[in-house]
């Protein structure tokens, strides 16, 4: 009786993989297909930021989404073409954040940067989100020399009076272009 049981939990076992192969093998044929029909259309160069865009889209058989988190700096440098030309080099940068808080920190940097960008859409190249255990920190700029990062830290106070007491010159490695 427990062998006859088995054999038919066997059976059906192999039956429902059978079928889950079959859909499996038509799931990849409907792809190709579909590879095979785009191939033969007129052949398009994507830039780096169509790429990124066409990651980012619903698959359509399974509705899957690719995520991409990225710093402001690479899509700025991607709209820019200029990957070739950053240089690192001993500057400056004002930090208005840093929190050891956890979670809650890295929530508090992520939303000072959407602040920061709602209000002034050209700072999204130069605000910098970090984590060096345990602080998470929002610095922002890029300044070659200590004057520079002064009259920058003065401009933040004026636009965001709300980080005044967090507002400091610290010295950095800044992308210089």
């Amino acid at each position: 009786m427990k062998r006859t049981l088995i054999l038919m939990l066997c059976i059906v076992c192999g039956v429902l993989s059978m079928n889950l192969i079959a859909q499996d093998s038509q799931a990849v044929r409907l792809v190709t297909d579909t590879f095979v029909e785009q191939e033969d259309s007129v052949e398009v160069k994507l830039s780096t930021r169509d790429y990124l865009n066409l990651l980012m889209t619903p698959d359509p058989l399974t509705g899957a989404v690719i995520n991409i988190y990225q710093d402001s700096l690479i899509l700025g440098a991607i709209g820019k073409g200029v990957f070739a030309e950053a240089q690192e080099a001993k500057g400056f940068r004002i930090q208005i954040f840093s929190s050891n808080r956890g979670a809650a920190a890295r929530e508090r940097a992520f939303e000072i940067k959407d602040i920061l960008v709602s209000k002034h859409p050209n700072l999204a190249n130069e605000i910098y989100i970090t984590y060096t255990s345990p602080f998470w920190k929002v610095r922002v700029g890029n300044c070659e020399t200590n004057a520079k990062a002064q009259e920058l830290r003065q401009w933040i106070i004026a636009e965001f009076p709300e980080f005044t007491t967090e507002t400091y010159i610290v010295p950095s490695m800044i992308y210089v272009y």
